[in-house]
């Protein structure tokens, strides 16, 4: 599957995209991840950022390097501040949540390896070979 595909497919099932972010939020967030023993972003959530901020779907988030609001009634927070949050647990060293619904936590890891999570023990559950397939589940998962 390409981005292309991707965020085609997405649509049609009715998701809503945040506003494509600059190369300098994208730098920051890597940065500000870097920071705090999180994976830094991979390639395929780089180009995702060129292309949309951040994506809602029903209860699926794919967070985006900046807060973003859905229908401009509720924030979804960055993807930094969501890590920082879980920063301290060991299990999620040297991993990165992008993106939730109401069933799983959806993360990377420093070698851009994606993988399903348990909401509540956050163990691994599955890992994916195709980031957009992971990405897909994120939010099709979420879609009420």
């Amino acid at each position: 599957m390409t981005m292309e595909e991707f965020l085609s497919n997405i649509k049609k099932h009715g998701a809503t995209f945040a506003t494509a972010e600059t190369q300098q939020n994208i730098d920051l967030a890597n940065t500000m991840l870097q920071k705090i023993q999180a994976a830094m972003l991979p390639a395929f959530i780089i180009n995702l950022y060129k292309d949309v901020g951040g994506i809602n779907l029903g209860n699926g988030y794919i967070f985006g390097p900046t807060e973003f609001s859905v229908n401009n009634k509720f924030p979804v927070p960055d993807i930094v501040q969501v890590n920082k949050d879980l920063s301290d647990i060991n299990r999620m060293r040297g991993k990165t949540v992008f993106g939730r619904n109401d069933l799983f936590w959806f993360a990377f890891d420093s070698f851009g390896t994606c993988m399903m999570l348990d909401n509540m023990t956050l163990n691994v559950l599955r890992q994916y070979d195709d980031p957009y397939k992971a990405l897909t589940d994120c939010l099709i998962a979420g879609k009420n």
